[in-house]
């Protein structure tokens, strides 16, 4: 049987602060330390995607923060928006440059972009159904607590988290 290599991989793209306020853990989290809670839905998002072959990229609105886009430990993509843009029209401009939209699950519970990826056949979840999906991943989301050591880290992983510390965190500026 030949091998098919048309076909995209398959890609989840986030609407990071509608799945936020759908997981309350986090949710509570947005008005006093908004980094954290972004923290904990990109580490959640690290153990969903652990062991599946998918793409996986969340996207924030980011018009007040000095972001630098990148791929931090895990492998999660992490997206600001850059004003005047914001998630919203980030997530549809993103669609509509992507060759295979099909291959894409857009997660969030905005009518506007649920409409514009089923336009363009992507598939959509709603956030409270993702949430549900990635359940307790991270038990506790408290400081100097541990996070769960599920399964041992691989070294490039080893790798990209050393680099990622000695860098310092993009969001923060160097």
């Amino acid at each position: 049987m030949p091998l098919n290599f048309n076909v995209a991989q398959p890609r989840i793209v986030i609407d990071g602060y509608n799945l936020i306020h759908a997981m309350p853990e986090l949710a509570r989290l947005v008005a006093d330390d908004l980094e954290r809670a972004r923290d904990g839905l990109v580490s959640k998002l690290a153990v969903y995607r652990s062991g599946r072959g998918v793409r996986v990229t969340v996207v924030f609105d980011g018009q007040s923060m000095v972001a630098q886009q990148g791929r931090p430990p895990g492998g999660i993509e992490v997206v600001f928006s850059r004003a005047p843009q914001n998630a919203d029209a980030k997530i549809k401009t993103m669609l509509a440059l992507e060759k295979s939209p099909r291959s894409w699950t857009v997660v969030t519970s905005d009518n506007s972009i649920v409409r514009y990826a089923r336009d363009y056949g992507a598939k959509t979840i709603p956030s409270a159904e993702f949430a549900a999906k990635l359940g307790n991943t991270i038990p506790n989301l408290g400081p100097n607590r541990p996070a769960p050591q599920d399964t041992p880290m691989t070294a490039a992983e080893i790798s990209e988290w050393e680099e990622y510390f000695r860098k310092g965190r993009p969001d923060k500026g160097g």
